[in-house]
């Protein structure tokens, strides 16, 4: 058979049929892809497809509630994660002002039920500077032997010590004595400095509550372990013993009675002693404006010093009075 040139033979047999079906199969051909299928109306549609579609959208609306209930769980837990914290407090739509911070100087009712309570009190601070010394001022030499005293007490698992001051701002002694009853003292120690114009005055002297008045008996013993305790240390004793009872008269001056003098005296004393509801005694440490003195007992290693011996007398008195407070 003779072989023919041009077009293949065997493209002629691709389709065999008429002109018209031959251009249906073109066209058909040459048309772009539908971009989805078209679905017959929903009247037509079997039963079985009927079901599934039905259980496809039940699990969409499943898929929708799950979702939605993990986004309000998140939103809860967001919500309650703010409201126990302090950046946006929330009392049912009115914002509550905060409760009153409570004095620095008064213990907490658990510190106040751990020991015997102690009251220490620097004497000065807060503005108040106390008298002028050679080295520095009063209020220095208080509130340096106050810390070191604290220290102390604090170390001692039998005491509960507070100062009655913050020194962040004066506060009268009355206030200071106020300060004393709401901690709850059972005992208090108040720390000065004294001064004179001689720089030859020095020495060691302290006021218990005077005769006739509650704790005087207590306050008494107090002052005398402390006295003591400054005679051994090699300090010079005031007066008979370094224990006196002082009173303001009517010209609110001073009256100054040794501790053999019992009388009973309706002139005040110092007021810390008068109100502050439990023994007590003011300490007068030594002369700020005596050199050999400010050596003694008012420079640092002074200081802690008498810290120690203030804690001596407070340990003494303790094992005879505290007990039984």
């Amino acid at each position: 058979m003779e072989q023919r040139t041009g077009r293949p033979q065997h493209r002629r047999s691709v389709y065999h049929g008429t002109q018209a079906q031959r251009q249906d199969v073109r066209r058909v051909r040459t048309e772009p892809p539908r971009s989805a299928p078209e679905y017959p109306p929903r009247s037509s549609r079997s039963a079985s497809y009927r079901r599934y579609a039905a259980k496809k959208r039940k699990r969409r609306a499943l898929r929708r509630l799950m979702y939605l209930a993990a986004g309000l769980l998140i939103l809860a837990a967001g919500v309650l994660a703010v409201t126990q914290t302090d950046f946006f407090p929330i009392h049912g739509g009115e914002e509550e002002p905060a409760a009153p911070a409570a004095a620095a100087a008064e213990p907490t009712a658990e510190e106040a039920q751990s020991g015997f309570i102690v009251a220490v009190d620097p004497g000065h601070g807060g503005g108040d500077i106390g008298a002028e010394g050679v080295y520095f001022d009063e209020w220095e030499m208080t509130w340096k032997t106050a810390d070191y005293l604290m220290d102390l007490l604090e170390a001692d698992d039998r005491f509960s010590p507070f100062m009655t001051t913050d020194g962040t701002e004066y506060e009268k002694a009355s206030q200071r004595a106020a300060n004393a009853v709401a901690g709850g003292a059972q005992l208090l120690i108040s720390i000065h400095g004294n001064s004179g114009e001689d720089p030859s005055y020095a020495g060691f002297e302290c006021y218990p509550v005077p005769p006739g008045r509650t704790y005087n008996a207590e306050s008494l013993a107090f002052a005398q372990l402390i006295a003591d305790g400054f005679g051994a240390a090699n300090e010079k004793l005031r007066g008979q013993n370094g224990v006196r009872y002082i009173y303001y008269d009517a010209n609110n001056e001073k009256q100054i009675y040794e501790v053999s003098d019992t009388t009973v005296h309706t002139d005040p004393t110092f007021t810390l002693l008068e109100e502050c509801g439990c023994p007590a005694v003011l300490a007068e440490q030594c002369f700020i404006t005596s050199p050999e003195d400010v050596d003694a007992f008012g420079d640092e290693d002074g200081c802690q010093a008498a810290a120690k011996i203030y804690y001596d007398a407070i340990c003494s008195w303790y094992e005879t009075y505290g007990q039984t407070s």
